[in-house]
């Protein structure tokens, strides 16, 4: 494993390209071997390296596909295996901004999160998983999702570094919020995908399918994802401003809301909604503490706030089929005496909604329930309950769900 902080002065300047060369894409796929900085790696990388040697393109840091510090044939050849798939190690930009390179196939993987077993998991690569998280052997919602790791080993809660070692793996998958020092773990690559913050999944999903040899399979999710985000973008952006819905989201805690940045910000802009909290500044991953008071003078159409985990005490989702604890919440945001007069709760528009659905890389299906919620008549056509189980159906089918006998995902449920 090769891991760098910085690259070259030339190359590292050219990051600044990025904006120009690959316009027409949603994000830069952060892999080297991207030369021309769009969202996958092609023949325009082949050729735009090609113009690079010439000299008539300017460098860019992806451009150094076999991460040598230079650009010359080599890369060629490195672009040219990693669209055949016969790359033998491959250099990717983590979560946590570090430049990792993976010595491929990847064999064994240490899991240390949910999000990142979700991942896994889409991407049909369960039989590779040696060892999970404690927590994912140990409570409840990640127990009823994963069946099929609770007889693994544990690597602890908080990443045992002598656990890991002991099960001999590749590769351990994190996100960044989990601190390991690299030296405690000689011969284990350690690559940070979050697939927490849904504004960054696709990018994160994609850089995991080329380190895990499974293109296809990623082309797939976002194959099912694009088309709805697509009807729900159409439909809502001829809406005046006046008509969009303005949605205040709570997470974990009384008046704890998510910024753009947030894990649920995104969602809300994907729904067609206006996040109230979208444009403040708030924490490094996106949350912050508001007055009771802001959100009167904001009066939003609607609350949002987030259920399960055992946060504030919840549970929801995939772990139980009783409803109780999501009304229960949904009363208390109700008859909180500060928030009387604010719009959404007058017109009694507050919502439930499950973190399953929400914090990891199946939230695609969290926007297709707030959209129905947000635009309940613009959506009429629009069946969340039937994406949530064809969604379950291509990407968790060993999980054999019913989405219509089983979980709490949205309070009060959706009539379609």
């Amino acid at each position: 494993m090769r891991i760098s902080q910085e690259i070259s002065t030339v190359l590292g300047l050219c990051i600044i390209l990025s904006s120009m060369v690959a316009s027409a894409a949603d994000f830069t796929l952060g892999i080297y071997g991207n030369a021309n900085l769009d969202d996958t790696i092609d023949d325009k990388d082949m050729a735009y390296v090609k113009e690079v040697i010439k000299g008539t393109k300017a460098p860019t840091n992806l451009a150094d596909a076999n991460h040598d510090g230079k650009i010359n044939d080599l890369d060629e050849i490195q672009i040219e295996q990693i669209i055949n798939g016969t790359e033998k190690e491959i250099t990717v930009i983590d979560s946590a901004n570090r430049t990792v390179t993976v010595m491929l196939p990847v064999k064994r993987i240490a899991v240390g999160g949910m999000e990142d077993a979700v991942a896994i998991r889409i991407l049909g690569a369960m039989d590779r998983v040696v060892a999970v998280s404690e927590y994912l052997l140990t409570l409840d919602y990640d127990r009823a999702f994963f069946p099929e790791l609770q007889e693994l080993p544990s690597i602890g809660s908080e990443i045992d570094c002598e656990a890991v070692l002991a099960v001999k793996p590749d590769l351990l998958l994190k996100y960044s919020a989990k601190k390991v020092e690299e030296k405690n773990l000689p011969g284990v690559v350690i690559l940070n995908l979050d697939m927490y913050r849904a504004r960054n999944t696709i990018n994160e999903m994609k850089i995991l399918g080329y380190v895990l040899g499974a293109e296809e399979r990623v082309q797939e999710y976002i194959d099912f994802c694009e088309p709805i985000f697509k009807e729900i973008k159409e439909k809502t952006a001829v809406l005046p401003s006046d008509k969009k819905a303005r949605v205040y989201v709570e997470a974990q805690g009384d008046y704890v809301t998510h910024t753009k940045m947030g894990a649920s910000g995104y969602q809300i802009e994907l729904a067609g909604g206006q996040n109230i909290a979208a444009d403040m500044i708030g924490g490094a991953t996106g949350w912050l503490e508001v007055d009771p008071e802001w959100i009167l003078t904001e009066n939003p159409d609607i609350i949002v706030k987030m259920a399960g985990w055992n946060r504030d005490n919840t549970t929801a989702g995939y772990e139980t089929d009783d409803f109780t604890s999501m009304k229960a919440l949904r009363d208390y945001i109700l008859n909180r005496p500060e928030l009387a007069k604010v719009k959404a709760v007058e017109n009694g528009n507050v919502e439930i909604l499950a973190y399953d659905i929400t914090y990891n890389p199946d939230y695609v299906i969290s926007v297709a329930y707030l959209a129905k919620l947000f635009y309940p008549e613009l959506f009429r056509d629009l069946d969340p309950v039937a994406i949530h189980q064809e969604y379950l159906d291509k990407f968790h089918k060993s999980l054999g769900w019913d989405v219509g006998k089983h979980g709490t995902f949205v309070y009060p449920p959706i009539a379609n």
